[in-house]
């Protein structure tokens, strides 16, 4: 039942620093993947990993009335989200700015 004791899955329902490094990994091998055109498939399965969980847990938590863990699905899904989003930024502004360098550099070497 939702209520008893579930120590292999309270990491859903209890964020924590592990939250964000696991949401910006997902998110920078998801942006690397899709700008790579590496495989498609596995930007899906990332992200699927980090919030699927999260958003059924608070939808069957809030089906049994449970509200704590209902808000704590709730974060760990807004925490996961972020964390992607930032990650996805960071990434596309690191490749960006080493590819302008790159192309900086093979301007000035032809000249």
């Amino acid at each position: 039942m939702l209520t008893g004791e579930r120590p292999l899955t309270s990491f859903i329902w209890q964020p924590d620093a592990l939250s964000w490094i696991v949401g910006f990994l997902t998110g920078v091998a998801g942006i690397l993947a899709l700008t790579s055109a590496k495989s498609g498939a596995l930007v899906g399965v990332l992200i699927s990993v980090t919030t699927v969980p999260a958003a059924a847990n608070a939808a069957v938590a809030v089906a049994y009335w449970v509200p704590s863990e209902a808000v704590g699905s709730t974060v760990q899904l807004l925490i996961n989200l972020a964390s992607i989003v930032l990650a996805g930024v960071l990434t596309l502004l690191f490749r960006r700015t080493r590819q302008n360098r790159l192309v900086a550099r093979l301007a000035s070497s032809t000249h």
